[in-house]
């Protein structure tokens, strides 16, 4: 055996002066002989092992040549972030961006995403491995944790929801939680013992759920907003200011239509029909009004980059205030809105638009089933006729976009119903003619808002969706195969996309194919390039309708007054680009956190239906088996390999099946059958399936 990189990169730690390669042969292979006892012979293997590890000490800058020998750096001591897995071992993230592998026995306390300092310990087939020799900043210190264990000094937790599984210890006191329990816990500065110690925050039993406050801890999300300066006098500042010059909009008939809980209006719509004409008002909170770049309230609106909405629990983007009273477009109150007017012929075509600063009261609050059910009774009423008008030029623009590329996805909402303690279901929230009007009304103001700032060179944020990428589309063409379905070449392949939606609807793989084509789809992100959103088929396209929730459609909000006042821009690219990064990172936490709630609420839902039997359709190939959700309800869990016993099964995650080796039976993407739920686990967010 060769010598090994671990001896050869331990002995050049060692030295504290130069060394030539020689120098570090002869001693290197002195050192090996001297161990294993032989005699002093030197191998081509041991030199060319030791002039691998030299050469990839030298690439990262831990050696350098001088003259004719070579010098240490002063330390072989890097940062960065360490990224751990579900196994527990690791990636270090260098500050120059290159990647240490660091294994769990090596981890040292380390949590996933730390600041750490870590030294290289070894190098083998092309790859350094390290471990982590101190925790320079927690990536995050307080955690959701349950209590495993109890020795005569400790308590022991296990930190939920972080990866590699870690530990934690707590000194044990006369009032303590018992093996179960579930607490909030902080870690303390780290110390020399095999786990982090740590404070307990707050006591949580176990017969009680604590899900929201789970997530918000997973995803660290933010707590309640503070006493801010800027709004202790702003109901006597909005009364007092008059300078601004506003559209009077109040004798308008205007509504707002929403869920039943909502809470935040951000957008309130007005409709003008006559023979040739649909003249259509978008009026959005004005809330720039009250915030003020760089102030106390922007720059925390800035750090949440939207609101968090978490079953019946909201974590505002902006102080309640605001969000729910004075920016709020509420019925029956005047409020300061930035409205949009778009002038429509009998057929859809854009004519005019323009923007004003507007002043509104909403004459009716209704709701998206209050509003579906009007339209249907079709009755002659002001509201009536207001609302068939609105759905009449929604249904025509919705046609338009289709015809020009847009993609609707078949993808049903998730909808959770709960009480103020508990879940009581998850379901789909199936989409109404109420949610067209709103959808094709606000994607309208969104398209135009963008087209209006890149006419007129204004630099602004846009929500940018790139076209599907090559790889990404010959993914989905195998997948469409492997159901009979043909994806035909196309200049648009938008149009041919929507085709195949259109032909599986009805069928029983169709939110499979939708969910499939959506996977296949780039991220969309905020950006400072107008490069279109291809989901949707438009070339201009920005985030302009909800301004409570969203900051990047805040900043869209100063960007138009900058068009409409004729003033300087309030933004520079490079800004904008800083924003964007953030509000995009912010915005795909809440996706997460969205997610893992519903997984946690479907565990808390299936927790005592153990055994029972479910019709569920395959909509995951994974390496460890299968992912199968119920036909009834949104609602996913594994089937894992271990369980199919009637064969060996190879995983074919390019060909979306699971085949058996011996009987070939296969398990494809999109196929009907029957499960028998096996096993919940709460904790790891886990549900088990068996095939039956």
């Amino acid at each position: 055996m060769p010598i090994s990189s671990k001896t050869i990169i331990s002995y050049i730690k060692s030295l504290s002066t130069p060394f030539t390669v020689n120098h570090l042969i002869k001693k290197l292979i002195n050192i090996k002989t001297k161990k294993k006892g032989k005699k002093k012979h030197i191998k081509g293997n041991d030199v060319n092992k030791i002039t691998q590890v030299l050469q990839a000490l030298v690439s990262i800058g831990y050696i350098y040549k001088h003259k004719k020998s070579y010098v240490k750096s002063p330390s072989f001591i890097l940062k960065g972030i360490i990224k751990i897995n579900n196994s527990g071992n690791g990636i270090l993230i260098t500050e120059d961006e290159r990647e240490i592998i660091i294994k769990r026995d090596f981890m040292n306390r380390a949590h996933n995403n730390d600041l750490v300092k870590a030294e290289i310990i070894e190098f083998k087939r092309g790859l350094f491995f390290g471990q982590i020799k101190s925790i320079l900043n927690r990536n995050k210190d307080v955690y959701f944790a349950r209590v495993i264990n109890k020795t005569r000094g400790n308590i022991h937790f296990q930190l939920l929801d972080t990866k590699g599984e870690p530990e934690a210890c707590y000194k044990r006191h006369d009032k303590e939680p018992e093996i179960g329990d579930y607490a909030i816990v902080k870690m303390l500065k780290d110390s020399s013992s095999k786990h982090p110690m740590c404070s307990i925050e707050k006591l949580l039993s176990s017969d009680e759920e604590h899900d929201v406050q789970r997530i918000i801890l997973k995803h660290s999300l933010p707590g309640p907003h503070r006493n801010y300066e800027e709004l202790s006098n702003i109901s006597e500042y909005i009364h007092q200011d008059r300078s601004i010059k506003r559209k009077d909009y109040r004798g308008l008939f205007t509504i707002t239509i929403d869920g039943e809980d909502a809470k935040d209006f951000d957008d309130a719509i007005s409709l003008e029909t006559s023979q040739n004409e649909y003249k259509l008002y978008i009026h959005i909170a004005d809330v720039s009004f009250f915030i003020k770049k760089d102030g106390e309230l922007d720059l925390e609106a800035q750090k949440r980059g939207n609101s968090f909405y978490l079953s019946n629990h909201v974590i505002p983007m902006l102080p309640e205030i605001l969000s729910n009273n004075l920016c709020s477009l509420r019925e029956g109150e005047e409020r300061f809105a930035l409205s949009v007017e778009i002038v429509f012929d009998k057929n859809g075509k854009q004519i005019n638009i323009h923007y004003h600063r507007g002043l509104i009261i909403v004459n009716k609050r209704l709701t998206y089933e209050e509003v579906d059910k009007i339209i249907q009774q079709n009755k002659k009423t002001q509201l009536g006729t207001l609302l068939q008008g609105m759905y009449t030029l929604a249904v025509m623009l919705r046609q338009i976009r289709r015809s020009e590329g847009r993609i609707d996805l078949s993808l049903e909402d998730i909808k959770i119903n709960c009480s103020v303690d508990d879940v009581r279901d998850i379901d789909y929230s199936h989409r109404l003619k109420s949610h067209v009007i709103i959808e094709e009304f606000m994607l309208s103001a969104n398209e135009v808002v963008s087209r209006t700032l890149r006419d007129n060179d204004i630099p602004t944020l846009y929500r940018v969706h790139e076209s599907i990428s090559d790889e990404k589309l010959l993914y989905l063409k195998n997948f469409l195969r492997s159901l009979n379905l043909m994806l035909k070449e196309s200049d648009n392949i938008g149009i041919v996309i929507q085709r195949i939606i259109d032909d599986v609807a009805g069928k029983e793989y169709e939110q499979v194919v939708n969910f499939v084509i959506l996977k296949s789809f780039m991220q969309a992100y905020y950006g400072v390039k107008p490069l279109g959103h291809f989901g949707l088929g438009f070339r201009d396209y920005t985030h302009f309708t909800s301004p409570i929730r969203r900051y990047p459609d805040l900043i869209v909000h100063r960007c138009l007054l900058s068009y409409i006042e004729k003033s300087p821009s309030l933004y520079n690219i490079d800004e904008l680009k800083i924003i964007g990064e953030k509000s995009s990172e912010m915005e795909r936490i809440a996706q997460s956190a969205e997610r893992d709630l519903i997984k946690l609420l479907s565990c808390r839902l299936m927790s005592n239906r153990i055994g029972e039997k479910f019709n569920a359709i395959i909509s995951g190939i994974a390496e460890m088996g299968f992912y199968v959700t119920l036909a009834d309800k949104p609602i996913e869990g594994m089937v894992p390999l271990r369980y199919l016993t009637d064969d060996y099964y190879l995983v074919k995650e390019d060909e979306f099946i699971v085949v058996g080796k011996r009987l070939g039976k296969r398990f494809r993407l999109g196929d009907t059958l029957r499960v028998r739920l096996m096993d919940v686990n709460v904790d790891t967010m886990r549900i088990d399936f068996d095939v039956i």
